[in-house]
This record gives C-alpha cells, structure tokens and sequence, in this order.
C-alpha cells in the first residue's frame, strides 16, 4: 500500500520560482538538509526533501562496558507540488512533516499558506465513483463523537460483507458523529482494488492500482475552502 497525504497551500509566487529556489538549495553530502528536484514542469513539480540527523547510540556489553556510536540518520519527504489543489502531495509522509512545511515557508517569505484538510468522506467517494464510472462498496467506516448519553460518546466501526453506508443512518438515529476512516473496494477486471479513506486527506492506495487510482482520487478530492 501507497500513503498518500494532500494539503493545501496558497502560493505567492509561481512554482517555476519556487523550483528555482530548491535548486540553490540542494542536498549533497556536505548539506544537513535540502531538495532533489525530480522534474518541473508549468504548474507541478516532483522532489524531494531530506535531512540528515546525527545521534547517538550507547550500548552496553554483558559485562557492563559502554560503548557509545555516533550514528547518521536521514529523513525523506517524496512531494509533488500543484498550482491547483490539492497543491501539495505527500508520498509516505513521515510522522511529521514540519520540518519540511518550515523549510517551504521559509523559501517563500513566510508568506505562503499552508492548511490541513478536513474532508468529507462521502462527497470524496462521490466524486471518486463518478471518476472511475465503476460499482463500489463501502465495507468499513469508522465513526467518532457519536453521543451515546450526555458526556458520553462512542467511537465505532462499523464492518460487513456489503454496502455499510446505509447502515450509519439507523445506527446512529440522527445523532451528531464524525466519520474518521472508510475502506471501499473497487473491481478492475477479475482484481478487486481495497482503497482506505481518511478525513484529513489521506489515501491508501494498492501500489498494483497505483497509477491507474492516485489522479482520479486526486482529482476527485472535495476542496471545502470553495464551498
């Protein structure tokens, strides 16, 4: 499975100018941190981001001797950047990815806005459905905030061997929730494709589909702040 992480950003400059940027700043065996430009083109670009962390690491003999090694670690952030959103893209993001946003703030002037989504699962799987013009089942979803008493509330999975979406509405009996994660399973052929959903804006993805999903989920992702 493929991660794959979208936010969006508001760019100050074209991206043409941003790529010029991370081309003087570039990672070599003498930087600590900087970019591996893959390829630019009018409104994308395809790198890298790395940096180079230094540690250390004690380990202690069966006699109680220590020994102390000094260790080097890299951290990477495969990203696209679009002129249109979702504007940036992540490939198996690391646990954070703040390093990476300082770094683009800063090449920017720190005037370039970069937000996290808040996506609306089913109105994404609409537009996914409508992209791929093929039957898909939703057979898991995970849903959170549901209120059971006064102060109380659930987090729940709900599972089946068909289509759970209609299940949520008798579930939930009209009661406020927040719908976290939603597998779907698309067929292609005689292969059936299992896609997870997240509401911050995360897909994984089969990487025997990759190619064939990433730009219709990419495409499909709903953009609230145009609503």
């Amino acid at each position: 499975m493929k991660r794959i992480r979208w936010l969006s950003a508001q760019w100050p400059d074209p991206l043409s100018i941003l790529a010029s940027k991370m081309k003087v700043n570039p990672f070599t065996q003498e930087t600590y941190d900087g970019f591996i430009v893959e390829r630019v083109r009018d409104t994308s670009i395809e790198a890298r981001y790395i940096t180079k962390n230094f540690y250390q690491e004690k380990i202690t003999d069966p006699f109680g001797n220590e020994e102390v090694f000094n260790r080097v670690a890299y951290q990477q952030v495969v990203f696209n950047l679009f002129a249109d959103f979702p504007n940036i893209e992540l490939w198996d993001p690391p646990r954070s990815t703040n390093a990476y946003v300082s770094k683009l703030l800063e090449m920017s002037n720190f005037s370039l806005s970069v937000n996290h989504l808040q996506v609306n699962l089913l109105d994404w799987v609409k537009g996914f459905q409508d992209q791929v013009d093929k039957t898909i089942i939703i057979d898991s979803l995970q849903i959170s905030g549901l209120e059971v008493e006064t102060g109380v509330s659930a987090k729940v999975l709900l599972k089946g061997d068909k289509d759970v979406r209609g299940a949520i509405s008798r579930f939930a009996k009209d009661r406020q929730y927040i719908l976290e994660k939603l597998q779907l399973k698309v067929q292609f052929d005689r292969n059936i494709a299992s896609i997870h959903l997240a509401n911050n804006g995360t897909a994984k993805i089969p990487e025997d589909f990759l190619d064939d999903l990433l730009p219709m989920l990419r495409i499909s992702l709903p953009n609230s702040e145009n609503k």
